[in-house]
């Protein structure tokens, strides 16, 4: 019996550990292709999950480094948005375009993306449970300037749980920054 116990345990602690493949839904396409390689892009703050205000920040530093690595784009510098968005109240939404693309129009960008993170679950270890493994959801948007429509994607994906109690803890960034890839290459 000892024979059969410990492999199957052991495969089960194997398999309790990996990550799941991201979801990638709720995607929608604009009327025409965003065309993103090459063009100038401005990304938005990014709304951070209920109760951690700071997953938008960072989703947001993902996001720029996906595009300009993977995508090559021209990215806005986010100072530069962050400075425009100081002096002009302006709310992105896929409903009420002209304050975007007037404000693409004042930095000189074709693309404005936005988004938010609708939900993060971090990684927990509690003697008396078992593990939870980090979970992020996240929603990007994109439109291209006099192009009606907006892209949008969710990307849903739950991280891996560390090989030992004393492993590098799974944070935020390193789930959100394999859903922001999937998502990133949704959008079209």
């Amino acid at each position: 019996m000892n024979r059969l116990l410990i492999p199957t345990v052991a495969a089960l602690l194997a398999l309790s550990c990996t990550s799941t493949q991201t979801q990638v839904d709720g995607v929608r396409s604009a009327t025409q292709p965003l065309c993103l390689e090459g063009a100038r892009v401005v990304v938005l703050p990014f709304s951070g999950a209920p109760g951690y205000p700071e997953t938008g920040p960072s989703a947001r530093e993902l996001v720029v480094r996906v595009l300009a690595e993977q995508r090559r784009v021209l990215v806005i510098s986010p100072s530069r948005v962050d400075a425009y968005l100081k002096d002009h109240a302006v709310v992105a939404s896929e409903y009420d375009r002209e304050p975007l693309e007037a404000l693409a129009a004042e930095l000189g960008a074709l693309v404005v993306v936005w988004g938010s993170v609708g939900q993060f679950t971090p990684y927990r270890f509690d003697r008396l449970v078992p593990a939870t493994p980090p979970y992020v959801e996240l929603t990007v948007r994109a439109l291209r300037v006099r192009v009606p429509g907006v892209a949008t994607a969710t990307a849903r994906k739950q991280g891996s749980l560390p090989a030992t109690l004393w492993s590098r803890q799974p944070t935020f960034e390193d789930v959100a920054s394999v859903a922001i890839l999937e998502v990133i290459a949704a959008l079209k």
